[in-house]
């Protein structure tokens, strides 16, 4: 059963983040290629000074900070990778209409409700709960939570499991 666990688990995170996964492997080892790069240039240039005067090379000062350069640049490019290819992927769910979250329905809500002459009213006056129902606006229908304001009592689950164990007691 684990091991069904663990293959649907890394399909939906393989589906989901398929880019990353790749660019950071990518990222893993272009940072190992460039440092085995280094390490044969350093060897390198060991082999030219027993060879040569003795004199110790300018240019192992600066293979360091072209190694560490490099190292920066290509943490920058995987980051900026993930972040365009994030973006376009937003870009086509909101392109598509799959973009619908909660908070922005709220908050589209939010601005048709609110009055734009008088910024610091508050959304809706509080409406009492009558037998059939209060006037509502005509925007309930997209608003999420109409159904929750127009109840007279809130419960909570553990509420209704309390009600549910008093009413099979004998």
């Amino acid at each position: 059963m684990n091991k069904l666990i663990n293959i649907i688990l890394t399909a939906a995170l393989w589906r989901n983040y398929k880019f990353m996964i790749i660019s950071v492997l990518v990222l893993i080892a272009s940072v190992f290629v460039v440092g085995l790069i280094h390490d044969d240039y350093l060897q390198w240039a060991q082999y030219q000074l027993t060879q040569s005067n003795g004199s110790v090379p300018v240019s192992i000062g600066w293979s360091f900070v072209v190694k560490y350069l490099v190292y920066i640049a290509a943490i920058v490019m995987c980051f900026y990778a993930n972040k365009w290819v994030n973006n376009k992927k937003a870009m086509q769910k909101a392109e598509a209409g799959e973009d619908n979250t909660v908070l922005k329905r709220i908050l589209s809500f939010k601005r048709k409700v609110q009055d734009p002459e008088q910024p610091n009213q508050p959304l809706r006056k509080k409406q009492t709960h009558q037998g059939q129902g209060a006037s509502t606006s005509p925007n309930v229908n997209k608003d999420v939570f109409a159904n929750i304001r127009n109840k007279p009592k809130l419960r909570s689950q553990a509420d209704i499991v309390i009600d549910n164990k008093q009413h099979t007691k004998p």
